[in-house]
C-alpha cells in the first residue's frame, strides 16, 4: 500500500473512531465532528512532516525538543486542568472538550511547523537560484 493512501486511511480512521465514539458517549454531533476533522487534520499533516522533512522528528537534546515539550505540556495543561471537574460541565462534554483541546493543539504544532520549514525550504531555493545576487542579512 502507498504511504499516503495509508497515511491517509490511519488519519481518517483516526478521526472518525474519536467523532463516532465522542458522539456516542455525549450525544455532541458538532462537538464530535470537528474534533474528530481537527484529529485526522493533525494526524495527516504530522505524517506529511515526518515524510518530507524527517530530519525534524528527530533529534535528543534538549534543544531540539524543548519547543515540543512547551507546546506539549501546555496543551495537555489545557486540556486536563483547563476544562477541569470544577466547571459546571456534565463528563461526556469535559471529555469532548479535552479531545478538542488536544486536537486543535495537534494542528497547531504540525500547521506551525510546516509554515516554518516551507518559509526555510523557500528562502534557500531563492538564495541558490539567485546565488550571483547578495542576498540581506539580518544585520543590513
Amino acid at each position: 500500500m502507498d504511504r499516503t493512501i495509508r497515511n491517509s486511511l490511519i488519519s481518517l480512521l483516526a478521526g472518525g473512531g474519536i467523532s463516532g465514539g465522542l458522539y456516542w458517549l455525549g450525544g455532541y454531533l458538532s462537538l464530535a465532528l470537528v474534533t474528530g476533522l481537527c484529529w485526522a487534520c493533525g494526524l495527516k499533516l504530522t505524517f506529511y512532516v515526518g515524510h518530507l522533512y524527517p530530519a525534524y522528528a528527530t533529534g535528543e537534546t534538549w534543544a531540539d525538543k524543548r519547543w515540543t515539550g512547551l507546546s506539549v505540556g501546555l496543551v495537555t495543561l489545557a486540556a486536563l486542568v483547563g476544562v477541569s471537574p470544577v466547571l459546571p460541565l456534565v463528563n461526556e462534554l469535559r471529555l469532548g472538550l479535552g479531545f478538542l483541546v488536544t486536537g486543535v493543539g495537534l494542528v497547531a504544532y504540525a500547521a506551525g511547523t510546516l509554515a516554518v520549514l516551507e518559509r526555510v525550504a523557500g528562502n534557500s531555493t531563492a538564495s541558490s537560484s539567485h546565488s550571483g545576487t547578495p542576498q540581506p542579512t539580518d544585520s543590513d
